[in-house]
């Protein structure tokens, strides 16, 4: 299902791992074998530090016929077959050897897998429980800290790399972590004090240069960050982490080559990375570079069980209307295990409903869904396949009700089921959900200080932004069509105007929010804190024919567009231009249309939930329309 999270296309804000805590610095002490035993497990240890990693697995794969029982086989085999980009089968050896014998180093070793396999949440629970077993054991503590960091916990991620540095208070990982962590809540300065202080005890400290980059660049000092990345890869020249960040300020500087080919070099170290391939092709089709896509294909050749990777490549297939290609693409995929086939079903049907072929849809959903019936994505897939197919809309109705009280409930979620709702006729829930009368509306900023007017701040605000809009072609896979969109999070660059901007639209939107009727079962009024923050900026400049394809924002509360340029066209009578609600983003047998209409107004922001399906009626006047999108997250109390 579309989204729209603005600043995603080139954003490359990768924490680089310190030094200490890569799988091979993992090794539980070799125990009680024979002399020549221990020679081969040293042996393949050298060779896995050495990067030979086929060969250490061919030294160690003889002495399972004699040591099949032996942690310490299995745990080396494992660190072997992940060098290799063997993830599946590095995770079977790791499990083997904990299941021989519970070493914290090798459940660490685990868990820093699933992180590298984006499953974090596997993650944590191995770091807890390395941590059971030897509560004090610092890898476990310092990569725990690095999960909850990906989960946006951050508070919880705070508190722990601030217990480490009470007792270790000259330990640079975790201040590197502590650092990540104010980073990511918006506190920039504080972060780089951190930063600075690392780097100043450890000038070659890569992992502490990388977020010092990263700070640089998200705070609108592309040129200054991309210096600092380089330093950062000359003292890291393998960590993909720190080529994705430069590749980025890169980017953002209008260095295009030179970001191409850093981004190159990040998917050769990271070659299996689909979030990579993501930020890569989403910079070359703003480019309208001949080599989108490319990627994806050249190491699909070469990994063809990468599944993960393959669903990735047929989703921008089917964007590029490519639908054919995008399930020969999957059928590519060897089938090994019963979730990768749930995973190629449930993205077969998304393939073939967008391609018209409603019925097979249905039948790949429900296949997925029959293989793994409790996954949120299988049902949400079948249900929007049964309304896209016109079938039974109750039946996607009772899918979609159990999830919207389930932990996982995101926007998503909201979006399909107001949909089902709407398609099974069941007014009354419908309209208490989508009101559009409590639950959008439009605002106006006050002009800051130090501008005479309103008028005088939005010029001023145009001739900033205007420079921003660096790239040539819309980005393939958002919404936008016909226009260009800024790169990075707008909201994060340190400049007084941009401050000035926040700060005019956040009163605009408490004051829309302090508004929302109080509701303990709405998932908008029930969510509100008193507190806000945005988690996601972006710039959009539209052209002739320009207009933005319905979808909702994934991760927003509230979303809203503020019109900075609104052409004479939109107040002309028609709706030309106008912001559209409710017409859902999937292609149906029966489709649904827009439900209500909001007129851009110069100065003005349109507020609405960030489930809702929204998208405009195309500028049909060669003439230009300049928003600010973003979308707003309550602070946690």
């Amino acid at each position: 299902m579309p989204s729209a999270p603005g600043s995603a296309l080139c954003r490359g804000v990768r924490p680089v791992r310190p030094s200490g805590s890569g799988f091979q610095r993992g090794f539980v002490r070799i125990r009680g074998h024979s002399m020549a035993t221990a020679e081969q497990l040293n042996q393949a240890i050298g060779l896995i530090q050495n990067h030979q990693h086929a060969d250490a697995e061919a030294l160690l794969t003889p002495l399972l016929n004699q040591s099949a029982a032996d942690a310490d086989v299995w745990q080396l085999i494992a660190l072997a077959r992940k060098g290799q980009l063997d993830l599946t089968g590095a995770e079977i050896a790791f499990k083997q050897s904990i299941d021989l014998h519970v070493a914290p180093a090798v459940v660490t070793n685990l868990g820093n897998l699933y992180r590298q396999m984006g499953r974090e949440e596997e993650a944590l629970n191995c770091y807890n429980r390395a941590l059971e077993a030897a509560a004090s054991h610092l890898p476990a503590r310092i990569n725990k800290g690095r999960a909850l960091l990906a989960l946006s916990r951050l508070e919880e991620a705070t508190t722990l790399y601030t217990g480490i540095l009470e007792e270790l208070p000259e330990h640079s990982n975790a201040r590197i972590g502590l650092a990540q962590s104010l980073q990511r809540s918006g506190q920039h300065r504080a972060a780089t004090l951190h930063f600075e202080k690392v780097i100043a005890h450890e000038p070659e400290n890569a992992a502490a240069l990388n977020g010092l980059g990263v700070i640089q660049k998200i705070s609108g000092r592309p040129r200054e960050a991309s210096r600092t990345l380089k330093q950062a890869a000359a003292f890291a020249p393998t960590a993909p982490e720190v080529r994705t960040n430069l590749a980025s300020a890169l980017a953002l500087s209008g260095e295009e080559t030179e970001a191409i080919s850093e981004y190159r070099e990040a998917l050769r170290l990271d070659p299996l990375n689909p979030e990579l391939h993501d930020w890569f092709n989403g910079y070359l089709s703003t480019l309208a570079h001949r080599d989108y896509l490319r990627s994806y294909a050249e190491v699909l050749d070469q990994h063809p069980a990468a599944g993960p990777l393959a669903i990735a490549y047929a989703r921008k297939l089917l964007l590029g209307e490519q639908g054919d290609k995008a399930l020969e693409v999957l059928a590519a995929v060897p089938v090994d295990a019963e979730q990768t086939s749930a995973y190629l079903a449930c993205e077969r049907s998304h393939i073939l409903r967008e391609m018209g072929q409603f019925d097979e849809a249905v039948s790949a959903a429900r296949e997925a869904h029959h293989l793994l019936p409790a996954l949120p994505r299988n049902i949400l897939e079948l249900a929007t396949a049964i309304m896209a197919a016109g079938a039974d809309y109750e039946e996607a109705v009772t899918y979609l009700q159990p999830l919207t009280s389930s932990a996982t409930c995101g926007q998503d979620i909201w979006a399909t089921y107001a949909t089902a709702l709407r398609y099974a006729g069941r007014w009354d829930e419908y309209d208490q959900l989508v009101d559009y009368e409590k639950y959008v509306g439009m605002r106006h900023i006050e002009p800051p200080e130090g501008y005479g007017n309103l008028t005088a701040f939005l010029q001023a605000l145009r001739e900033h932004l205007k420079p921003l809009h660096i790239t040539r072609h819309h980005p393939v896979g958002q919404s936008l069509q016909h226009g260009t969109q800024t790169l990075d999070d707008l909201f994060s660059r340190e400049e007084p105007i941009i401050g000035a901007l926040k700060a005019g639209l956040t009163n605009a939107i408490q004051s829309f929010a302090q508004r929302l009727p109080p509701s303990v079962a709405h998932p908008v009024s029930n969510r509100y804190t008193g507190e806000i923050t945005f988690s996601d900026s972006w710039s959009v400049l539209l052209r002739k024919m320009g207009f933005h394809k319905n979808h909702y924002h994934s991760h927003g509360w509230l979303s809203s567009a503020f019109y900075l340029t609104v052409p004479d066209v939109v107040s002309a009578g028609g709706k030309e231009g106008w912001i559209k609600f409710g017409e859902p983003g999937f292609r149906a047998r029966e489709p649904l249309g827009p439900e209500h209409w909001l007129q851009p107004k110069e100065g003005a922001l349109a507020i609405f939930p960030s489930y809702l399906w929204h998208g405009t009626e195309p500028l049909q006047s060669d003439v230009e329309r300049m928003t600010v999108g973003f979308d707003v997250l309550p602070v946690a109390t």
